[in-house]
């Protein structure tokens, strides 16, 4: 690290400060920051919704769980930049190699919740510590800018809600005035289309896109306030300024300068030779004797709260026991490590499985808050009752068919679908639904996939007829006749 070339005044600054001056880093090189940025989370955006087409919320969800790794491109960049040596978005690119595996995974999952991660990063990219080198360094770390770096956390999920409800007011703003905020409902909704999925996933990497490298920088550099408060960079960098102010006098300058300098100091000619042959044991009773006297006897007791160190210590291997350390003690201590490891193993467990499963709870949810609401008699006009459709569906179907009345024959098939999927299955259907809201609110209550695939082709069949008013294939349409009884003849399983 060559502080000679850091670009910005160091010298002791508040914590508030120290994150202002983040900020100002950003508006500086926003240029280099936002190229490595754009060309790792774009692609990433395109393929996590391509691919998870549709599970789009869990798209989501993987883009936010990834900040880590985008967090380390944008750290490369301003630690760099701080320095002087600005790289370019290919350099940025090349790097990822050696950027990515010092302690990624780690921090993609066990301390991936932690409030602390700007602040904390450099210890882990920057300084390539690992083990109890890494939590004594952090120990120390801590001890000034712990707290504001949780602090700068709250405020930048704070700040990405409100840029997020921000666009979503500002969408809602150029919306006719008549239709009030119904037109936001398929936003909201159990089961939105994919467009509008796809729009709020873009909202969100929008309102991440502009947070986080304030968020990376602001915490970089409360890293670099604590490391000033602890390595006194601003008096070496004065000294090394001040020492290449003498060289420029030359040597015999210097040699003068040192002459005077020893003919008018106080010490005792005795105490001022020097010896450089002095044994470790000799150098430590001269320095004991320095340091008691009265000029470096000045005590100063500050005392102040810090935060408890709550996570469990992650080292299981053997701890230096004390002298009078008992055995049971040193048993007791691994036995709590390992209550707390599997605590926070559990906890992680149980929030991807109500994750994974959150289509479920939902579905569940919405029929306990409405226990005692009928379902709907009619939709799209069309009569749903089980007593208004014949006995014998699929013939009276096929007979209309023969007689050339398609739209009837099918939407009688139709109707006999969304009657089962309303009566057997208790689908939560409304009359405001589509077609497609309809298929992709039985793909999300986990239908069979045969049945939902079965309805897709038709609904098909039905708006080519009821919409297009063209005629659909005469194979396909007997086939329907042949599958309806396997899906929807009898009730669902339970």
């Amino acid at each position: 690290m060559q502080l000679d070339n850091i670009t910005i005044a160091v010298r002791p600054r508040s914590n508030s400060e120290a994150m202002d001056l983040g900020l100002r880093l950003v508006q500086t090189h926003w240029r280099s920051l936002y190229g490595p940025w754009c060309a790792i989370t774009l692609p990433l955006f395109v393929l996590l919704n391509v691919l998870l087409s549709q599970h789009m919320w869990l798209a989501m969800l993987i883009l936010w769980w990834l900040k880590p790794l985008y967090d380390r491109v944008l750290l490369h960049v301003l630690s760099r930049a701080l320095f002087g040596q600005i790289p370019s978005t290919r350099e940025t690119l090349n790097s990822l190699p050696a950027i990515l595996k010092n302690g990624l995974f780690t921090q993609l999952s066990i301390f991936r919740l932690s409030t602390r991660r700007s602040f904390l990063l450099p210890v882990w990219q920057l300084e390539g510590l690992k083990g109890a080198a890494r939590r004594a360094r952090v120990r120390v770390l801590k001890g000034g800018s712990s707290g504001q770096s949780v602090w700068l956390l709250i405020v930048c999920v704070h700040l990405e809600a409100a840029i997020l409800l921000s666009l979503y007011g500002l969408i809602y703003i150029f919306l006719p005035q008549d239709t009030e905020l119904s037109a936001m409902a398929p936003f909201f909704s159990s089961a939105p289309p994919y467009w509008m999925e796809l729009v709020s996933n873009s909202l969100y990497l929008f309102a991440i896109s502009v947070i986080e490298p304030f968020y990376v920088a602001a915490g970089f550099m409360l890293y670099i306030q604590r490391r000033t408060q602890l390595e006194a960079w601003d008096i070496e960098i004065r000294f090394r300024r001040l020492a290449q102010r003498l060289s420029a006098f030359g040597a015999s300058a210097a040699a003068l300068l040192l002459g005077v300098l020893l003919c008018f100091s106080p010490m005792d000619p005795a105490q001022a030779t020097a010896r450089a042959d002095l044994s470790p044991a000799e150098s430590r009773t001269v320095i004991t004797q320095i340091l008691a006297h009265e000029d470096f006897s000045t005590d100063k007791h500050i005392t102040t709260w810090v935060p408890k160190d709550w996570r469990p210590d992650w080292d299981f291997k053997k701890p230096k026991a004390d002298a009078d350390a008992s055995p049971f003690a040193a048993l007791q201590k691994l036995v709590a490590g390992g209550f707390k490891l599997a605590l926070v193993v559990l906890v992680i467990l149980v929030l991807l499985y109500l994750v994974l499963n959150r289509g479920r709870w939902l579905a569940a949810a919405e029929r306990k808050k409405r226990p005692d609401s009928a379902p709907p008699t009619a939709l799209f006009g069309m009569d749903i009752q089980p007593e208004s459709l014949p006995a014998n569906l699929v013939a009276a179907a096929n007979d209309l068919w023969t007689q050339g009345r398609q739209r009837e024959s099918l939407g009688l098939l139709y109707r006999g679908s969304l009657s089962h999927l309303v009566n057997h299955d208790a689908l939560a259907l409304n009359d405001g639904m589509t077609e497609s809201d309809i298929e992709t609110c039985a793909r999300s209550a986990h239908l069979d996939p045969a049945r939902v695939e079965y309805l897709s082709r038709l609904a098909k069949a039905w708006k080519t007829v009821a919409y297009a008013h063209r005629h659909p294939d005469e194979g396909g349409v007997r086939q329907l006749f042949t599958d309806w009884p396997n899906h929807f003849a009898r009730p669902a399983p339970a």
